[in-house]
């Protein structure tokens, strides 16, 4: 991967062409360079963006290339749009700004149309883009009906990001969608960020109903009604290759989870989903709990389930213990500040016996009890990961878990253990107690240090919030 700085070259001979050192890579077809990103603050002008689509025409390497967050004009558009239409490696292609999608005035070359149509010409005709991506890309309704048309002619386009457009209505998310249907290889939409109205809403029930081969929807933080989540969850019922659901930030409180999974939408639906991210989604009450876990049901081979940041407390765990989770549970199970106490440990049975990672981060009410109430129940336990960070451990709770540790049969396969972030996770005593933690369990990967005085953030998570290590900067004791 090169990431293009732009600095000057004081080699450069007086009169010589200033370009950028990867340009010459690109021309010269350097099978070293497959992945290109051009910074937004550096210089990529129109003749830099001419020179580089000429490049690529021939270029047989390169596979992915950024430089959002760059003007594309009507003469560089008609460039990128003549390089996609014959380069056979390029694969996946963010370029623009956030008027990329705007009509261009005709004394500027635009002939009433936007930069966006004119390269989507391209991509049309690309033989090997699979993924595009229009985030924040000033997309409307008129270059909507243009991304539609290529979607339906352009055989390998798999992957299209359309979120942060706000002038992209429900009307134009229609025609784009359509297309998709027309084009029948879509397999990932990510509307991040998008006020969906019924027309939109329906728009993506039809497609996830039609014969594309959809994958992956993401719709985190999107806004929508509950006739739109209807819409919705109408449509990822019906779509049997869906396996990636992320309605993370989605408002599902207040009857939102009842109208997206309640119904009869998923009776005696089975799916083939295998991760869902439902973080911060506001689900609390009990008749959203309830379609909650009925949705949870109808995916028994789920492998990642993340409810982290939903307020539905010990009485809202005991109906999927009951329920989604009565008999098994997910790989990873991210139950991270959902108000638990140690009320809850009972709730856990099945996810401390069969799943690999759990996380109860930030649940404060669990405290010393609740902690050892779950080390009682972790005989033969399966999890590897388990993040006990920020739930109101005090030294003599971390004393209670290392005894509870010297019988091994306890989390036999335990391999990471995150317990930062605690109220006695401080001072020489706490850092002894972890240190005695390792002597039981040399093999074991204890993260606390980057989380003292509840500085959580400094653990390393992923995009879901799930825990994979601890900043370097900090280190490990």
């Amino acid at each position: 991967v090169v990431m293009a700085w732009g600095k000057p070259n004081p080699d450069i001979a007086p009169g010589a062409r200033d370009a950028p050192p990867w340009l010459d890579a690109i021309e010269k077809n350097d099978p070293k360079l497959i992945s290109l990103h051009v910074l937004r603050m550096r210089a990529f002008d129109e003749a830099l963006q001419v020179a580089t689509a000429k490049a690529l025409e021939t270029n047989t390497h390169l596979e992915h290339f950024y430089a959002s967050g760059h003007r594309v004009s009507m003469s560089s558009a008609h460039a990128w749009a003549a390089s996609l239409a014959v380069n056979e490696t390029l694969k996946s292609l963010c370029i623009g700004d956030d008027a990329f999608g705007t009509t261009i005035d005709a004394n500027d070359g635009g002939d009433g149309k936007s930069a966006l149509e004119a390269t989507l010409r391209g991509v049309a005709h690309s033989s090997s883009l699979e993924l595009l991506d229009l985030e924040y890309k000033g997309v409307t309704d008129a270059s909507a009906i243009a991304i539609g048309k290529a979607m339906a002619q352009c055989a390998t386009l798999r992957e299209i990001r359309l979120g942060r457009n706000t002038a992209l209505s429900g009307t134009g998310l229609t025609k784009a969608l359509a297309g998709a249907v027309d084009g029948g290889v879509l397999e990932v939409l990510d509307l991040t960020d998008s006020a969906l109205d019924v027309d939109g809403s329906n728009a993506v029930r039809e497609l996830l109903a039609s014969s594309c081969p959809v994958r992956t929807l993401g719709l985190t933080r999107c806004t929508l009604s509950n006739d739109g989540l209807q819409a919705i969850g109408a449509g990822i019922a019906s779509c049997a290759s869906l396996r990636r659901l992320d309605v993370s930030g989605l408002k599902l409180g207040d009857g939102g989870a009842a109208a997206c999974f309640g119904g009869a939408h998923f009776t005696g639906v089975t799916s083939e989903l295998s991760e869902i991210e439902l973080v911060e989604c506001g689900v609390c009450d009990g008749e959203d709990i309830k379609a909650l876990d009925a949705f949870l049901r109808c995916a028994p081979r789920s492998r990642v389930v993340n409810l982290r940041g939903n307020a539905f407390g010990d009485s809202g765990l005991e109906v999927f213990a009951s329920g989604a989770f009565s008999t098994r549970t997910p790989e990873s199970l991210d139950l991270g500040s959902c108000g638990l106490t140690s009320r809850a440990v009972d709730a856990l049975k099945v996810p401390i016996a069969m799943s690999t990672s759990l996380s109860l981060f930030d649940n404060p009410k669990l405290g010393d009890d609740g902690v050892m109430r779950l080390f009682a129940a972790a005989e033969s336990s399966s999890v590897v990961c388990l993040d006990l960070g920020a739930v109101g451990l005090t030294v003599n709770g971390l004393k209670s878990v290392i005894e509870a540790l010297k019988n091994l049969k306890t989390f036999e396969n335990l391999r990471t253990f995150v317990i930062g972030g605690n109220p006695g996770a401080q001072g020489d005593e706490w850092e002894q107690l972890v240190n005695d933690l390792r002597a039981i369990r040399p093999s074991l990967d204890v993260a606390w240090r980057a989380a003292d005085g509840g500085d959580s953030e400094k653990l390393q998570r992923d995009a879901q919030g799930r825990v994979v290590g601890v900043d370097p900067s900090q280190g490990l004791p």
